[in-house]
C-alpha cells in the first residue's frame, strides 16, 4: 500500500492494537485499520459516513474493492470490537435475495475525544498565542489530529488579527515556559537575569542587564496576552512576587530545593489581586449607557456576574467584584460609556488620571 498508507495508520494502530491478537488474516485486520482510518478522519457525529461512502473511499483513498456484503460484515466486527468508539443509526431493510428482514448500519462515525466544539475552542486558543502566524498555523494542523474532520471544516478559517512579533523574541519566551515549567516540576530553584528594552536601530531591542536574580518558582500563569512566573525569593516563602516571563533572559534550573511551597490559596488571592484579571475580592459599582455596544462591553469584560444594581434613564448600575486596577484600565478604555461610582479610591485614581491628561493635552 505503500509509505503514505501507512504513516496514516500507525495513527490509529494503538487503539486496535488488541485487535491485531485476533487470529484473523492479516489482509482482513488491514482492511479494518483502513474502515477505522476513514471514519476518523473523514466522519464525525455530526457528518456521519454510509456503509458505501466508506466503501467509495476505500476505493478512491487506498484502491481497495469490496462488496457490500463483505462491508457489513467488517462494520459488524469492528462494532463487537468497539462498542463504545464506532457509533452508528441501525435500521431494517428486506434481503434482495429471499425477502427476509436483514439489519444494516448506517450513518457512522467514530466517536472522537474531543468534540468539534472543543477542537475550536483549542484552535481559538492557539490563535491567541504570542506566536508568529506560520507557527501558529502548524500548531493548529497538530490540533487536527483531535478530530481531523473538526479541522478540516472548522479551524481553516480562524485568524488572528494579533500584530506581528518577532521570531526572536517568540523563541525566548518558549524556551523560558519550558525552562520554567521543568523546574516547577522538579521543585528546584531558578537563576536568570532582567532584561530591559532599549530603542536601538530604530526599534526597541530585548538587551540583558547584569541584574541577577534567584528565585523559586511557583506557576505560570497566563493574562492579557502576557505570560507571568508566580515565585517567592529564598526565605521568604509566603511573600509572593510576579515576573514578565517574556523579558527574563538566560533562565536556568538550578541544582537546589525550593522552600515550603506556598498554599495554593495565596497563590489565587495573588492572581486575583495582581495581574490585571477580572476576578477579585474587591467590589466596584459601575455606570453604563444602556446602550448594546455598552452592555457587550460589560459581558466582555464581566461575563454574567455583574450583577444589575440600578437603573436610571438611559443609564444601568453593575456592581462587580474585580481587580480594582483591572478595572481602571478598562473604564479608562471605555471612559466614554463607563463611569465608576464606587469605591471612592476607584473614582480619585480615574480622577488623578484624567487630570494628568487633560494636563498634557492642554500644553500642546
Amino acid at each position: 500500500m505503500g509509505v503514505v498508507i501507512f504513516a496514516q495508520l500507525r495513527r490509529v494502530f494503538g487503539a486496535m492494537h488488541g485487535f491485531f491478537r485476533k487470529e484473523v488474516p492479516m489482509a482482513s485486520k488491514l482492511t479494518s485499520l483502513l474502515i477505522v482510518e476513514v471514519l476518523q478522519r473523514c466522519a464525525s457525529e455530526e457528518h456521519p459516513l454510509s456503509q458505501l461512502d466508506i466503501r467509495k473511499r476505500l476505493e478512491r483513498d487506498y484502491d481497495v474493492k469490496i462488496s457490500r456484503n463483505t462491508m457489513s460484515s467488517y462494520i459488524g466486527e469492528l462494532q463487537a470490537h468497539f462498542p463504545d468508539s464506532l457509533r452508528a443509526q441501525v435500521r431494517e431493510r428486506m434481503n434482495c435475495h429471499d425477502g427476509s428482514p436483514q439489519v444494516i448500519s448506517t450513518n457512522l462515525y467514530w466517536m472522537h475525544e474531543f468534540s468539534e466544539s472543543e477542537v475550536r475552542l483549542i484552535g481559538d486558543g492557539v490563535m491567541a498565542a504570542p506566536l508568529p502566524q506560520a507557527q501558529k498555523r502548524e500548531l493548529l494542523e497538530k490540533v487536527t489530529g483531535l478530530n481531523p474532520h473538526a479541522g478540516v471544516g472548522v479551524l481553516k478559517h480562524i485568524v488572528s488579527a494579533d500584530r506581528k512579533k518577532e521570531h526572536t523574541t517568540v523563541s525566548q519566551l518558549l524556551y523560558n515556559i519550558e525552562t520554567l515549567d521543568q523546574a516547577i516540576s522538579h521543585k528546584k530553584r531558578i537563576q536568570f537575569y532582567w532584561g530591559e528594552y532599549v530603542a536601538k536601530h530604530g526599534k526597541l531591542v530585548l538587551e540583558r542587564t547584569e541584574d541577577c536574580a534567584k528565585v523559586d518558582p511557583r506557576q505560570i500563569v497566563a493574562s492579557d496576552g502576557h505570560y507571568y512566573l508566580l515565585a517567592t525569593y529564598p526565605g521568604a516563602p509566603d511573600k509572593i512576587y510576579h515576573f514578565r516571563i517574556d523579558v527574563l533572559l538566560d533562565v536556568e534550573e538550578l541544582d537546589e530545593h525550593v522552600a515550603k511551597s506556598t498554599t495554593h490559596q495565596g497563590l489565587t488571592d495573588y492572581r486575583q489581586k495582581h495581574l490585571m484579571m477580572f476576578g477579585g475580592k474587591s467590589t466596584a459599582t459601575i455606570r453604563v449607557h444602556d446602550e448594546a455596544p455598552a452592555r457587550l462591553r460589560v459581558f466582555d469584560a464581566f461575563g454574567v456576574h455583574a450583577r444589575v444594581v440600578g437603573s436610571t434613564d438611559g443609564f444601568i448600575d453593575f456592581e462587580v467584584k474585580a481587580n480594582l486596577d483591572a478595572v481602571r484600565y478598562w473604564i479608562k478604555q471605555n471612559s466614554e460609556a463607563v463611569e465608576a461610582i464606587a469605591p471612592k479610591e476607584l473614582r480619585g485614581s480615574l480622577a488623578k488620571d484624567a487630570r494628568a491628561m487633560l494636563a498634557q493635552y492642554e500644553t500642546s
